[in-house]
């Protein structure tokens, strides 16, 4: 009976050390919790509640329904919007990945002495002032002086107008201004991964006879693949929350021929004063955002390997 006595106290001892551990995990979370509730969910709850609602008679607020999001998908705009983020992504994406991993591969490969030195050139765009990189490009796509007429005249072309006052081209030169500021990014992200490789496999590969474009499909481009599902997801969201170089080089203009998600919301909330309506606005955004993170994922997440036991 005492051996009995002596066992289920020590029990209850580890049962009590069990439970004062829980107690510090959740203490521990606590801070993390608190600041999602009060920085993430509420003001998307607040938001999504303000697309729900319309002002009424002396200022008070009323219950309007879907009214603002049968609105916004009759707006000419939204679906123009739409189209140029459509654009955005598709083609800054793809660039970005093909020129970053590019860049990466042939200085770790080929730049013995200067890595750092190219490393740093590329990714300074990266780092530079948004107001600097708008400034400098609205400057070189001027008409008549900016260094992009030089060159057309060089080819027999005449500029006339800037590309950012061409409806037709406005997006094409903005999208040029985004893959040259963060292709950088993708170059940096890709030099993490090429040095991940170990030196062995590498130097298996030579010995197998990859070299050039077999060893770029077979070696590189499978191994850098986590990499490049990063970039994806990233790209997608940064499409979506892209807004200070398109409203300081445009302002969504001309005609809203470069209007994108960012600059319309703003315009809509901050200049026009409809909150409620740049409220549906975001809320669609969040909506978009949400769907294709989650296809991301779900196509490119983590997936069991066939022992079942790990991750890959």
């Amino acid at each position: 009976m005492k051996t009995r006595a002596v066992g289920l106290a020590g029990d209850v001892r580890t049962l009590k050390r069990r439970a004062q551990s829980r107690t510090f995990y959740y203490v521990y979370v606590l801070p993390a919790v608190l600041m999602f509730v009060v920085f993430v969910a509420y003001p998307i709850l607040w938001v999504i509640s303000e697309s729900l609602h319309g002002t009424g008679s002396a200022h008070a607020t009323a219950f309007v329904g879907l009214d603002r999001y049968r609105h916004l998908f009759q707006d000419p705009v939204f679906w123009r919007v739409l189209v140029n983020m459509f654009l955005w992504g598709l083609i800054t994406i793809p660039i970005q990945m093909v020129f970053g991993g590019t860049i990466a591969y042939l200085i770790e490969r080929y730049t013995a002495r200067s890595k750092t030195f190219f490393r740093v050139t590329f990714f300074l765009p990266v780092v530079t002032s948004v107001s600097v990189v708008s400034i400098v490009w609205s400057q070189m796509y001027a008409p008549y002086y900016g260094i992009i007429q030089h060159y057309a005249k060089v080819v027999g072309i005449q500029l006339t107008t800037s590309p950012l006052g061409d409806p037709n081209l406005v997006i094409y030169a903005l999208i040029i201004v985004n893959i040259w500021q963060w292709t950088g990014f993708s170059m940096i992200m890709y030099v993490a991964g090429l040095n991940s490789i170990s030196s062995e496999l590498w130097d298996a590969a030579r010995i197998d006879g990859a070299h050039g474009l077999r060893l770029a499909t077979r070696i590189i481009v499978p191994l850098l693949s986590p990499v490049t599902r990063s970039l994806l997801l990233l790209g997608v969201i940064g499409t979506l929350q892209t807004f200070p170089i398109v409203q300081l080089m445009t302002d969504g203009g001309p005609d809203h021929a470069s209007e994108i998600f960012g600059t319309y919301i703003f315009k809509q909330g901050f200049v026009i004063g409809d909150m409620q309506y740049a409220s549906a606005l975001s809320t669609v955004v969040l909506i978009i955002a949400l769907v294709l993170s989650v296809i991301q994922i779900v196509a490119f997440g983590a997936r069991l390997s066939p022992d079942r036991k790990s991750f890959v």
